[in-house]
């Protein structure tokens, strides 16, 4: 299962279940398993938690099986019941998966990264990085979603920071990276434009302040369906290229990382609870910096191609 976070024509935010006929809305098909709705749309994150007895996963799953069972072929029907529950991709503007997430732990999955960083500044990173995976709190004044167009920063030295992000699925305390890895729900992509001469001051004095916001995406896909890409140890082997204008710039193997998202759950959840909808991201895995490419500059397309996880995909502004 595939999921994400729309707007169609100013509504409010809906969920949603991507397939490859178009966008299930979950608050239109709930009519199909349910007699009763609530009367707003739950946010996706609230569809995680399980806060509202009727919108759970198990009912978005149920709404899947029964609209893809209604489609044969190439008889495709977008209305049923006089109700719109299938929308083509683009009639709608995909927002970040959950985009009403306040902030999120920020990790540092592969340590060549902040190596090379802290060497920038002439500088070793500290021994206990390579003990206990670093965790710290992530955030930004807007998330974007797939297809969107980025207000440039004001630098010459413009930078994309590429990560990876795994939401929890259930309330989890004091567990191993086994059950850590066992609460994931799904995976999708982020990235941050930033100026590149901060990027080095994040790392070192843990300031973290994105002006042109972080775009995420393209949606959230559920472990399920990356069965086949995960690795005895609990790493993912998915290919994560990063492309300007069509161009692969950097390239990196999610097998390759330091520490895996089960052992940063873990750490996480060392002494107190991590709830179901907490979001964690890899920190950067890849950047144009590290991989000595050119600088963005307006107009430039940038895409993550990750395979299995989707591509995101935007552009910065003109």
């Amino acid at each position: 299962m595939r999921l994400t976070s729309f707007r169609r024509d100013g509504t409010r935010i809906h969920a949603g279940i991507a397939t490859e006929h178009g966008i299930i809305d979950v608050h239109e098909g709930m009519a199909l398993v349910n007699d009763e709705r609530p009367a707003t749309p739950a946010s996706l994150s609230d569809i995680i938690r399980g806060t509202n007895e009727t919108v759970h996963l198990g009912a978005v799953s149920v709404i899947q099986e029964v609209i893809e069972q209604l489609q044969t072929g190439s008889d495709i029907s977008y209305w049923f019941g006089g109700v719109e529950m299938l929308m083509r991709r683009n009639d709608v503007q995909l927002l970040a998966p959950l985009a009403d997430i306040p902030y999120w732990r920020r990790c540092a999955l592969h340590l060549p990264s902040y190596e090379a960083l802290f060497r920038r500044s002439g500088e070793a990173m500290p021994m206990h990085w390579y003990e206990h995976i670093p965790i710290w709190a992530g955030y930004a004044p807007q998330l974007w979603g797939d297809r969107a167009v980025l207000p440039f920063p004001d630098t010459t030295q413009c930078d994309v920071e590429c990560e990876v992000v795994w939401v929890i699925g259930r309330d989890v305390r004091d567990c191993d990276a086994e059950e850590g890895l066992d609460a994931i729900l799904g995976l999708c992509l982020m990235a941050t434009v930033v100026d590149a001469t901060r990027a080095t001051e994040d790392v070192l004095h843990g300031q973290w302040s994105r002006p042109s916001g972080v775009v995420m995406g393209p949606v959230l896909t559920c472990v399920d369906e990356l069965v086949e890409f995960m690795l005895p140890d609990g790493r993912f082997r998915i290919d994560v290229r990063l492309l300007v204008n069509d161009v692969q710039v950097a390239h990196i193997n999610l097998r390759d990382v330091h520490y895996t998202m089960g052992s940063a759950v873990a750490h996480a959840c060392d002494g107190q609870s991590v709830e179901a909808a907490s979001v964690f991201s890899s920190g950067v895995v890849m950047s144009l910096s590290l991989a000595g490419g050119a600088w963005l500059v307006p107009g430039d397309t940038v895409e993550i191609d990750a395979g299995p996880l989707g591509a995101l995909r935007w552009t910065m502004e003109g």
